[in-house]
């Protein structure tokens, strides 16, 4: 189908974008959705690969929406990441609508954005401002779902779940565009969705999968076998030396993150190419370098890098950005890369298909994820194909590799909806919201969820329903009259606070502790990490003695119980009790490295623990204030300030001075400069000398010269 047939079907602006990004002929997946009713807004899933047109059925949907004035847009994304490239291609591509971008904030329900047309966020956000009662969303005609093959993570799939569920209650008009490049179950999902399916297979890179054993690549006549001979034995090194040489670039899928960090130290070592300038930045993206900074400048100088979750965000963005303009060749990733940014290679090489999977070992992971990291090979616009290469190590296992995924098809998707944290996140949400009154509407809100349409058998979920509202009518967060239930103050501020119901009864019968007993700032470290909000470390074999000892020390201080039994509830406290004792290294400002070093963790993962804390922490102001605790409201503020920063008590004051962080607090303190009236007196040239010119011009300002 040319473009040109549907000019008088579009609005002139749209079909003028359209032309200026020189489309001429519409892809297969883009002419079966407007086929399938994509103009008259009927509700799709698109099902085709990567790569193969499917952002273009959804900018064709909220475009056509906003410019004849129909409503605004939603645009779902997985990742703050995808929000951030999605938001950055959109603004470049449509100048003529108002864009938003909201991934920030679960405390806020950003009234700003009803000045935008598209608004791009994520599930989790886009709830919270349901929940914030944000009254634009009304107003919204097009919900684009985008990877919604996430319905099936037990992590992120739940919370979508809910998400589309409520907002095909609230908006009787709207259409929903579900993308996926990997669905086992298409039809299934589609009724629930009550959309037309598009599915489809065109690549426009043509992919060839196959397996790499004794120096051989089998392509299965796909192409031509090809010979790897390198002098390594590793044959995760010799595909990546291979594709080096060959001016291409691959991403190398990884079981763990370790594994990752290794395979890029090795390929590194391998490689003759140096870039010494894109080294010094790697090291200098964190304000202090770390191990691990380190260890990543060292590859990206020789053209490699690993990219995991342990990683900080201006880490990633440095080595996507450096992948994308050739610099970097490889990139050893774990399997989340693939559900990520838009990276495609000329090869994806999976160095194992099994993961550890607790106490039944090593496991094949599923068909839909094997797909998913397929689907990063071939770039388009660059190569003719792409190659996605496995690993076997065996003739056997090679021969049931291809038989299990090359020929496999995905895994149908499932709801993972009885996930008790979730559902009680929810069924508050629902009370909180005004959206459901009595049990009999709560339930029947489930009953339209997508485990409702594939569960003919509801009573295991309703069972649950049922017990988590005596427990949420037992905590004190809802309440019944007349037959109805509503939520109390407190049940509404904790569905608002986003955190789950169980966590935040926990706080409350933390702080009621906290009234009446002598606490110092561990002792709410230690409440916050007893949440399911804050990840844990893991209390090893090797640390129990030593985390004993300390609990030995800090158990009058406590504001949760300890477990009376040696037990799985045991082991779970010693993790929590570990965590707060990283945070407690943290506050204490003891050097990052040290810590990173001290609790073998990342940059990336102490960041997302300190977040969580300081969210937790605000949470915890927030149930203080409702509760009346007035006590214990000025102690959990300074823990808050202290995990924020990092730093002990004696610089809280010289931290609240914008441009001055642990390191310029600590510098001052150190010279004399302990008070905000002392650096008021002080000369700036003395200041200058120790935090620089432009810093030290600052605070006098804010200080009052």
């Amino acid at each position: 189908m040319k473009l040109k047939q549907l000019k008088e079907y579009l609005p002139e602006k749209l079909f003028l974008a359209l032309e200026k990004q020189k489309l001429e002929d519409l892809r297969p997946c883009q002419e079966k959705a407007i086929r399938a009713g994509l103009l008259e807004g009927n509700n799709l899933l698109v099902c085709t690969p990567t790569g193969s047109g499917k952002t273009l059925v959804a900018e064709i949907a909220f475009m056509k929406a906003i410019l004849e004035r129909q409503g605004k847009c939603a645009y779902i994304v997985p990742l703050k990441s995808l929000a951030l490239e999605k938001y950055k291609e959109f603004k470049e591509k449509y100048p003529e609508i108002k864009i938003g971008i909201s991934i920030g904030d679960l405390d806020s329900s950003d009234p700003w954005l009803a000045n935008y047309d598209l608004i791009i966020t994520t599930s989790e956000k886009l709830d919270s401002l349901i929940r914030h009662g944000a009254s634009w969303i009304t107003q919204v005609s097009v919900v684009i779902v985008d990877e919604i093959h996430l319905l099936n993570d037990p992590g992120r799939g739940p919370t979508l779940e809910i998400l589309i569920t409520l907002l095909r209650k609230l908006l009787s008009n709207v259409q929903i565009l579900a993308l996926s490049a990997t669905i086992g179950n298409t039809k299934e999902l589609a009724d629930w969705l009550k959309a037309k399916p598009v599915e489809d297979d065109w690549r426009p890179v043509q992919l060839h999968e196959g397996i790499f054993h004794e120096d051989e690549i089998d392509f299965f006549e796909s192409k031509k076998n090809s010979e790897i001979v390198e002098k390594v034995s590793d044959p995760t090194l010799k595909l990546a030396i291979d594709t080096i040489k060959l001016n291409k670039q691959a991403l190398v899928f990884c079981p763990s993150k370790l594994s990752a960090e290794a395979t890029a130290e090795k390929i590194a070592k391998l490689s003759a190419k140096k870039y010494p300038e894109l080294s010094k930045k790697a090291l200098s993206a964190l304000p202090r370098p770390t191990r691990q900074c380190r260890k990543l400048a060292a590859c990206v100088e020789r053209g490699s890098a690993f990219h995991h979750a342990g990683l900080m965000s201006k880490q990633k963005e440095l080595i996507e950005n450096n992948f994308r303009t050739g610099a970097i060749k490889i990139i050893c990733c774990t399997p989340t890369l693939a559900a990520g940014v838009n990276l495609p290679a000329f090869r994806a090489i999976m160095r194992s298909l099994k993961r550890f999977s607790g106490k039944w070992g090593a496991a094949w992971i599923p068909v839909l994820e094997y797909k998913q990291m397929t689907g990063r090979a071939g770039r388009p616009g660059m190569e003719v194909f792409g190659e996605a290469l496995t690993i076997a190590k065996s003739e056997d296992e090679k021969q049931e590799i291809y038989e299990k995924y090359i020929c496999g098809e995905p895994e149908p998707i499932t709801s993972k909806l009885a996930v008790e944290p979730v559902l009680r996140a929810a069924i508050l949400s629902l009370i909180a919201s005004g959206f459901t009154r009595t049990p009999d509407s709560i339930i029947g809100f489930f009953e339209n969820t997508f485990y409702g349409h594939q569960y003919e058998h509801f009573y295991e979920i309703e069972n649950k329903i049922m017990r988590i509202l005596g427990k949420l009518k037992q905590y004190g967060f809802i309440e019944t009259k007349n037959d109805k239930v509503y939520a109390t103050l407190l049940g509404k501020r904790i569905s608002e606070l986003y955190i789950d119901p169980e966590s935040g009864y926990l706080i409350m019968k933390g702080l009621e502790n906290a009234m009446r007993k002598t606490t110092i700032d561990f002792s709410f470290l230690q409440l916050i990490t007893s949440t399911i909000e804050v990840p844990s470390l893991r209390a090893r074999g090797a640390d129990w003695e030593i985390l004993n000892e300390k609990l030995a020390e800090h158990e009058d201080v406590l504001l949760t119980d300890i477990p009376k039994d040696w037990d799985i509830e045991y082991q779970s406290f010693l993790d929590n009790f570990k965590t707060a004792l990283m945070l407690q290294n943290w506050i204490d400002e003891q050097p990052e490295d040290f810590i990173l070093e001290q609790y073998k963790t990342r940059p990336g993962e102490l960041y997302n623990r300190l977040t969580n804390s300081d969210w937790m922490l605000y949470s915890s102001q927030e149930i203080a204030r409702i509760l009346g605790y007035k006590n214990v409201l000025n102690n959990l503020n300074k823990a808050r300030i202290r995990v924020k920063y990092g730093i002990r008590e004696d610089i809280i004051p010289l931290v609240k001075l914008k441009g001055i962080g642990r390191f310029r607090a600590r510098k001052l303190y150190a010279n004399g400069f302990n008070t905000l009236s002392k650096i008021k007196s002080a000369d700036v040239q003395e200041l200058a000398k120790l935090i620089g010119s432009k810093t030290a011009a600052n605070i006098k300002k804010q200080v009052g010269l």
